[in-house]
């Protein structure tokens, strides 16, 4: 929520930057609606006078006298081209600011954040002892095992699990948890725990995939791209847990859609599958476009 007061400030600050902005840009909108009015009036007085002594019609004079207008000004028009152009986007990056700050507070996400280690809590210290085992034979089996690295330093009651991969960086800390519950630390015992981990993996992916639609109250979706959904929590994104992430985005879509008019459900729908690819992409590939070649599967 820290967060988004923080948003939610700076939101309301730039806006009042637009407003101040968008005040001098009226009074110049002003000058340049009163200019055109007279350049107008002068063409249509003008447009007569030439029409009368060339012995030409009114539309004839008009358009010779427009050509002439704007070869003479051309850079005036084109300043007052660009002019009206800065203010419409200043009016519409005023209203994008208004909504999304309207949004924001409807929107609350506890964000945790996690980069490349995991922290597991040890009963006491003598289990560090345990972990590493004869000959450091139990922390190197474990780590073969896991793919990840078991930091087991000077700090008190903990271990720390590194891993880039999160996917594995999870799966290693409740292998771990559970073998700190046991109290049985062996090779054997450690790859049992492991495997029966990944095989409950997939039932707990599918449940946390189901708990988001539920959470968003978005209809049920086809297993396969709810077990994706689900796989979102095992993975982080800059330091955020990736099923957090879209779940938060998928609110902030709703409350813009609701603002502007739009489809609320479609715009929820869009915002938790944004980052769908990342579940399948690689480093070098576009998520972006992996996602969309995925969900047109479905």
């Amino acid at each position: 929520m820290e967060k988004m007061e923080v948003i939610q400030n700076r939101l309301l600050a730039r806006e009042e930057k637009m407003d101040e902005k968008l005040e001098k840009l009226e009074e110049e909108k002003t000058k340049l609606s009163n200019k055109q009015k007279e350049l107008e009036e002068r063409i249509k007085e003008q447009t007569g006078k030439i029409a009368e002594v060339a012995g030409l019609s009114k539309e004839e004079a008009k358009k010779l006298l427009l050509n002439k207008v704007e070869t003479e000004n051309q850079k005036e028009i084109t300043d007052f081209i660009e002019k009206l152009k800065t203010i419409k986007k200043e009016e519409a990056d005023k209203e994008a600011a208004q909504i999304i700050s309207k949004s924001l507070p409807r929107v609350a996400v506890d964000a945790v954040t996690e980069f490349t280690s995991k922290i597991v809590d040890l009963p006491n210290e003598d289990f560090k002892g345990k972990l590493i085992g004869r000959e450091g034979r139990n922390i190197s089996f474990f780590e073969k095992t896991t793919g990840v690295e078991l930091i087991v330093d000077d700090t008190p009651l903990t271990v720390r699990i590194s891993c880039f991969d999160s996917e594995k960086r999870h799966i290693a800390a409740i292998t771990l948890a559970k073998l700190v519950k046991d109290g049985r630390i062996n090779p054997f015992y450690i790859e049992k725990t492991y495997n029966e981990t990944i095989g409950e993996l997939e039932n707990i992916v599918l449940e946390k995939g189901k708990e988001a639609l539920t959470m968003l109250n978005i209809p049920m979706m086809k297993p396969e791209l709810v077990k994706m959904i689900g796989q979102f929590y095992l993975r982080f994104s800059y330091g955020q847990n990736l099923r957090q992430h879209c779940i938060e985005v998928a609110k902030i879509c709703e409350a813009i859609a609701s603002e502007l008019g739009l489809d609320p459900v479609l715009a929820k729908k869009a915002g938790l599958l944004h980052d769908i690819g990342k579940i399948v992409a690689t480093t070098g590939e576009s998520h972006a476009k992996i996602g969309g070649e995925i969900l047109k599967k479905f």
